[in-house]
């Protein structure tokens, strides 16, 4: 055996410094990724990759040599967000309610929001959170047919109808989060007895498309949908 090599339990040789550089890779990397989403929950996208090696204590080229480009560090941190959103979604889906499942998502999203809000509207196109966002809104679909078939949720509602819901609730909870830090359940209250059925008059305006969200995404301010 070489000098300053050990044999791990599996039998396999490791050098100590190579040991040492990894896990010293693996915190940088960790550090980078912590920076990033510091800077996006501060101000969405509108960092610069210099910002993230200087918030995390590194050089610029330990950020570029894990994510060769803003967009790649970018993917990086839609991934958990848009897991996280998948998550709870799914979770509404599990509830042994079919009736009561829509409210139990709108207010998981809610208050997932108000405890650690990330803005993921400007993640919606990173490449690799479109398959997740895919299977996310197909759930989300699911909790909305779900509540139509058991008389719980206007006819008219669409998809697109709850995430404009959402992003209006996380808009209250962010302008409040200090001064009135609760004041967002009333009004969550509110939104839920307006998605409800019951002598509803007609929507003066056509449903929002998947062409309106794409351009919404992509042209409006930062959103921040409940992650």
């Amino acid at each position: 055996m070489a000098a300053g090599q050990t044999t791990r339990s599996d039998g396999a040789q490791q050098n100590p410094q190579s040991e040492r550089l990894r896990c010293d890779a693996a915190r940088n990397r960790e550090r980078v990724l912590a920076a990033a989403l510091e800077l996006y929950r501060e101000r969405g996208p509108a960092f610069t990759v210099e910002e993230v090696a200087s918030r995390a204590g590194v050089g610029i080229g330990t950020v570029y040599r894990r994510f060769p480009t803003k967009s790649a560090l970018l993917d990086e941190l839609a991934r958990p967000v848009f897991e996280q959103l998948l998550t709870t979604a799914q979770a509404a889906v599990a509830h042994p309610e079919p009736a009561e499942r829509l409210e139990v998502f709108v207010r998981a999203m809610a208050e997932q929001h108000a405890r650690q809000g990330v803005r993921s509207g400007r993640l919606w196109d990173t490449t690799l959170a479109r398959p997740l966002r895919e299977e996310y809104t197909r759930t989300v679909e699911r909790i909305l047919a779900d509540a139509r078939a058991c008389g719980r949720v206007r006819a008219d509602v669409e998809p697109y109808d709850l995430g404009i819901a959402l992003w209006a609730v996380s808009a209250l909870i962010d302008a409040t989060d200090r001064a009135a830090p609760t004041i967002w359940r009333r009004h969550l209250d509110l939104v839920l007895d307006g998605l409800r059925p019951g002598g509803e008059r007609p929507l003066a305006t056509r449903a929002t498309t998947t062409a309106d969200w794409e351009s919404l995404v992509a042209a409006g301010p930062v959103l921040r949908l409940g992650s």
